[in-house]
């Protein structure tokens, strides 16, 4: 992974709230180093080499400090989220730069031999956490060797902030905060078509707090976002509005879920499609009136004439159709006495 772009850009593709820059990356080739997880897909591997690492995994854990091979590719609770940076500023609310200067591969930056890297003030990047579990942005604005902090003034001010444990990610001339959609930070560079402004540089990855993302995040185009959460429209419901709803009881044999209820067969109406048609009427929802000669009913379905009726329809049918039973004539005895 070797593409690089501005971080006011990146955060507006990602609709980061706040963003700052992520890893450390090759300033000739843009290639990203260390380990790397964007969203569950490990981009890069660190092969071993040993820095600190901020990460997110499956079950919303933050995790700060140094990893082995198993923990970055551990598969019970994998990383969704995962970057490395140089130099672990707190460790349990201690500073800890004289131990990461012994346990860190100093190739990962380029500023210069290590201890010129901690010591330079320069704009500086940093990511911690606080008792609280909260998630801690650092950004100061700076050039390297005439404004900034170095690593030791940055863990002394997290420190006093309540920070527990902390890692020092990319900075210096590239360092960049970008909050609301909008730069909040002052570059170092001059711009290349006008000196007498400053332009922030591209960078490989960057840090992006954004709103919980639904799954999936279209709410199945059927509603809409709001804080992890999907707000489905009338007639869908579930986790992602995938699931149609249809008053109870359901459509049985007679119908289909639609979004906007039961679809009935032809024959059947009601809610719940159990409403066969009445004599005279045919079609979908009963909404065609039998053609046959003598008020003959006709099929339900298709409206034919030449219709069978089973069962109480078929009493009803003869009930009505048949003609009136005459009674025989009354007869008179009369009987004669004398």
């Amino acid at each position: 992974m070797n593409r690089r772009e501005a971080v006011e850009e990146t955060a507006r593709v990602g609709r980061c709230l706040y963003a700052q820059n992520g890893g450390f990356f090759g300033t000739k080739t843009g290639e990203c180093l260390g380990n790397l997880v964007s969203d569950g897909v490990q981009v890069r591997d660190s092969k071993g080499l040993q820095n600190a690492q901020f990460g997110i995994r499956r079950d919303g854990t933050l995790v700060f400090g140094y990893l082995s091979e198993e923990d970055v590719k551990d598969e019970a609770n994998p990383f969704v989220q995962l970057v490395s940076g140089v130099v672990w500023l707190l460790r349990n609310s201690q500073v800890y730069i004289n131990q990461s200067i012994e346990a860190e591969c100093d190739a990962t930056q380029e500023t210069g031999n290590f201890r010129r890297f901690v010591d330079v003030v320069s704009a500086r990047t940093a990511v911690g956490h606080d008792e609280e579990g909260k998630l801690i942005l650092f950004h100061i604005d700076g050039q390297t060797d005439h404004r900034g902090m170095n690593l030791w003034e940055v863990a002394d001010f997290l420190k006093g902030q309540g920070v527990i444990n902390a890692i020092n990610l990319d900075g210096g001339g590239s360092s960049t905060y970008v909050a609301n959609g909008s730069l909040a930070s002052y570059p170092s560079d001059h711009c290349v078509s006008d000196p007498m402004w400053r332009c922030p540089r591209r960078i490989s990855t960057i840090l992006c707090v954004h709103q919980p993302q639904c799954q999936p995040e279209d709410c199945s185009g059927h509603g809409t976002c709001i804080n992890g959460h999907c707000q489905c429209q009338e007639g869908w419901s579930g986790t992602g509005c995938d699931t149609l709803v249809c008053q109870p009881p359901t459509c049985g044999a007679h119908g289909v879920c639609t979004q906007d209820g039961c679809a009935c067969d032809a024959g059947w109406r009601g809610e719940n499609c159990s409403q066969e048609c009445p004599l005279g009427l045919y079609g979908l929802d009963c909404g065609k009136e039998c053609q046959c000669q003598d008020m003959c009913p006709c099929d339900p379905v298709t409206g034919s004439c030449n219709a069978l009726f089973q069962g109480e329809k078929n009493q009803s049918i003869h009930r009505g159709m048949e003609p009136p039973v005459t009674p025989p004539p009354a007869q008179s005895s009369s009987s004669c006495s004398n």
